[in-house]
């Protein structure tokens, strides 16, 4: 197994392979921090945080919220988690500790940890900024030890009024990297992308997100990560009936995803991509990457097979791990897709 070189990159950090935990469930204590990284994964982001400000205000209180969901099953038969949730429901000082120790705790693995969080965001054009929530947090992560950070819009889909107004979303794009930089020019920020169709059409969606991956690159975003879950309205459960308004992902949120990537690279844009969504094999991970990815986030299959058997799976299953899917398209290296 080991012929098959699978480093690989989170922007400038160098990743034992391209399988990085997603933020959620499994990344908001220590013994599981632990654990991802004794398991082998290239990187881990952490479970995201609602920031303050230095007198611990949080306008953005309301998404600190307990996860909620279930599980179906898509059209190929894999585990999709119906996810109603929200952000660490922990306030800032308390969450900062926990980052503090997982910083370490990945430093002594040699496995990169990252930083997700999300503060204020202007409801409207004319709205200002809560600067202070953005720098107060992203200094104080700064200070723990973190350079790169993830600005998650992950909460906001169809069914949140802030995430409604088109000309807002693109806003948020464009100036909320730069808030995260003032607190030093050393920190990398990487923005999000949401899923939100907003009623339209799928290709009036699909311009929709290259907007606001144009809008990150214009507003000093050093990558992006695509994307976050889409919205169903109405779902149907077809082994209950049950009817129901969800977050969905899976093999079509695998599919509308690796579509925005292959526009995005269409279009000219070269920043570092994290992909993620719909993963299940080393051969998902494989597409990501040949599109054009640095990486790939994993939750979903992760939280359905956990930690040690998931990313075992994913690199170096005999048929459907990456290893095995590089060897038989002969390729030694992944260095050789970029």
């Amino acid at each position: 197994m080991g012929d098959v070189g699978l480093s690989a990159r989170y922007l400038d950090l160098e990743l034992k392979n391209p399988v990085v935990l997603a933020p959620g469930q499994l990344s908001f204590n220590i013994p599981q921090i632990e654990r991802a990284c004794k398991a082998g994964y290239g990187a881990v982001v952490l479970k995201s945080v609602v920031g303050e400000d230095a007198k611990g205000n949080a306008s953005m209180k309301k998404l600190r919220r307990t996860s909620l969901g279930k599980w179906v099953f898509d059209e190929e038969g894999d585990p999709v988690f119906h996810w109603k949730g929200g952000l660490d429901t922990r306030n800032f000082t308390e969450y900062l500790e926990f980052a503090k120790k997982a910083y370490e705790t990945g430093k002594n693995h040699d496995v990169p940890i990252i930083a997700s969080f999300l503060c204020h965001l202007p409801s409207g054009v004319e709205e200002e900024w809560n600067v202070e929530e953005w720098s107060y947090t992203a200094r104080k992560l700064y200070e723990a030890g973190y350079i790169h950070m993830e600005i998650d819009f992950c909460p906001f889909l169809k069914e949140e009024e802030t995430a409604k107004k088109k000309e807002s979303v693109l806003r948020w794009y464009r100036e909320a990297p730069k808030l995260v930089k003032e607190a030093s020019p050393e920190i990398r920020v990487i923005s999000k992308i949401l899923n939100l169709d907003l009623g339209k059409s799928r290709e009036a969606k699909m311009k929709f997100q290259e907007e606001m991956v144009r809008a990150a690159v214009d507003g000093e975003a050093d990558a992006v990560t695509i994307a976050n879950r889409f919205f169903i309205k109405g779902y149907v459960n077809r082994e209950t009936g049950e009817v129901y308004d969800t977050t969905h992902g899976g093999k079509r949120l695998r599919e509308m995803n690796q579509e925005l990537i292959r526009r995005v690279r269409a279009s000219g844009v070269k920043k570092p991509i994290s992909a993620t969504g719909g993963t299940y094999t080393g051969q998902h991970v494989f597409e990501y990457l040949s599109l054009g990815a640095q990486n790939v986030q994993v939750f979903t299959y992760v939280f359905y097979n956990g930690l040690e058997k998931a990313i075992k799976n994913l690199l170096w299953n005999p048929q459907k791990g990456l290893a095995a899917i590089l060897r038989s398209k002969g390729i030694y290296s992944l260095k050789n897709l970029e």
